[in-house]
């Protein structure tokens, strides 16, 4: 998947979802930077417990991705709003956001997530000289 020209950097996670009932760091961030995250899920995720995902940072966890049930995400599904539903979007959908302060972005849960499987793309652009995304 090539960079978008806009950006300099790609950094590639995945969150394995074991029986999750806490904040999980996804990206480490430093300096200040821009973003656009996209998330595909690669196994259906399953909540006994009915919890809520959303991606963000420390103060502002759903500016990334907004809130949906988690059992909302179906293999092949993008997430990029409160109802995930296709596995095509136009990327025109995707939110950017500017972080500062070396804030990591995070998922936030609101319940138990039992399992399942998301893969993350972050796209990001250093605006401060130490800015980086891994």
């Amino acid at each position: 998947m090539p960079i978008p020209a806009k950006f300099q950097g790609r950094a590639i996670a995945s969150v394995v979802f074991d029986n999750d009932a806490g904040p999980i760091s996804v990206f480490t961030v430093t300096g200040t930077v821009i973003v656009n995250v996209v998330c595909v899920c690669l196994t259906g995720v399953a909540s006994g417990a009915g919890g809520n995902i959303e991606m963000g940072i420390a103060g502002a966890t759903a500016v990334l991705l907004p809130t949906t049930l988690g059992t909302n995400l179906a293999a092949g599904e993008i997430w990029h709003d409160a109802t995930p539903d296709a596995e095509i979007e136009l990327a025109s959908v995707v939110n950017e956001a500017i972080i500062s302060d070396s804030n990591n972005i995070i998922l936030t849960l609101s319940a138990q997530i039992d399992s399942g499987e998301l893969a993350f793309y972050c796209f990001w652009a250093a605006l401060s000289a130490d800015g980086w995304v891994e």
